[in-house]
């Protein structure tokens, strides 16, 4: 008999989830200023380091923006970053997708694996109740033995249960997905332009400062129920999107 895994879901992304709740509830509104870390890490009875790594994953997300000097403040429509909303209804734009047609062998490694449950962001994402568990996969992908994307994915576990069991390492989620009858389908997907964070940019051996592909896809099945989130950064030496444009 085997038991489910169960992942501490860490401090900072529990902390990212109330001030997300709080920008979207309009408790936070755009352009307005923060409270200091200092701040919030007493307000929260939280540690400083805690709260500095749920704002600049905030700040990644685009969420959050720090002014030199100023403060950190809720972002506004950011003109300057390349936001082509959705990409695609119909199609995956995901690694295995873009490459499989061109040579390119895909491997993984895998970061972190398991099963988390209280998470209002992750939850929200995927429609599910906030009680439901989640089953998170973090992996780099490579190409040819070279880093092209770290991706986070998430899906609800009771979708696919069992799904601790598998060796992603060795085994693609779209075809373990497509076993189960709950292949995604059709897709949601945000795409920007972003500089790389200090941790991105490890896995994928970039300095930081240098910029990424970054998407949000939603995946549904022929159901039209959402079966995955994923982000994913993506090497902008490694990857070529075109667009077309239809007027």
């Amino acid at each position: 008999m085997s038991s489910t895994m169960q992942v501490q879901e860490p401090l900072y992304i529990k902390f990212q989830d109330i001030i997300m709740k709080k920008i979207e509830a309009g408790e936070y509104l755009p352009g307005e200023k923060l409270p200091s870390e200092r701040v919030l890490a007493e307000l929260y009875g939280i540690n400083r380091m805690t709260v500095k790594s749920a704002v600049h994953a905030l700040e990644t997300k685009g969420y959050l923006y720090r002014s030199q000097g100023k403060g950190t403040f809720v972002q506004k429509k950011d003109f300057h970053r390349l936001n082509l909303g959705l990409l695609s209804e119909s199609e995956n734009l995901g690694i295995t997708a873009m490459v499989k047609s061109q040579g390119v062998k895909i491997s993984n490694k895998i970061l972190t694996r398991g099963v988390i449950s209280g998470s209002h962001y992750f939850s929200s994402k995927l429609q599910i109740d906030f009680e439901k568990p989640i089953y998170s996969l973090h992996r780099i992908r490579y190409g040819n033995e070279e880093p092209i994307a770290v991706e986070y994915t998430y899906v609800p576990y009771q979708s696919f249960p069992g799904i601790e069991l598998i060796d992603f390492k060795n085994v693609s989620l779209y075809d373990y997905m497509d076993s189960k009858g709950r292949m995604p389908v059709t897709f949601e997907q945000k795409f920007q332009i972003i500089e790389v964070s200090k941790k991105e940019g490890k896995y994928l051996e970039l300095d930081q400062g240098q910029v990424v592909y970054y998407f949000e896809m939603v995946g549904l099945d022929e159901n039209n129920t959402i079966v995955e989130y994923t982000e994913s950064y993506t090497r902008t030496d490694k990857a070529e999107f075109i667009f077309e444009i239809n007027g």
